[in-house]
């Protein structure tokens, strides 16, 4: 797999993980409404989360295994999944349920720069890099 066909797979599971996330919100949990987890544990599990674990699972496979195009693309959905929820857990009061998706709902803008300062630096590592 060469270096252009990682980029191409890194930046469209990055976008199909914002895509995800934002439409299981809305569709989901738009209203407060809890999650299995959250409601069954009490574990208050974002997202946010859930990227973290794709980004050890797809640092693993790279670090002992290879690089190929499924370990690309477990990162790159990792990364969106924190990216898409990093600006509204940092900007979170801690509030209602009600209030967290109002809040996600609301840095959307800041999201999208978010999301496009990667997709840049991915782009600046592809043109400068080695294959």
């Amino acid at each position: 797999m060469n270096k252009e066909e990682r980029l191409k797979i890194f930046i469209l599971l990055l976008l199909i993980a914002f895509l995800y996330w934002r439409i299981s919100v809305f569709v989901f949990y738009n209203y407060g409404d809890m999650g299995f987890l959250r409601e069954t544990t009490g574990l208050n599990v974002h997202h946010y989360h859930y990227g973290i674990i794709f980004i050890l699972i797809a640092a693993l496979i790279m670090i002992f295994h290879k690089i190929n195009g499924f370990s690309v693309g477990v990162m790159g959905f990792g990364i969106g999944s924190v990216a898409d929820s990093f600006i509204s857990r940092l900007l979170s009061n801690g509030g209602t349920r009600v209030g967290e998706i109002a809040n996600y709902n609301e840095v959307l803008l800041p999201t999208l720069f978010l999301f496009g300062v990667i997709i840049l630096i991915s782009i600046m590592f592809y043109l400068t890099g080695k294959d």
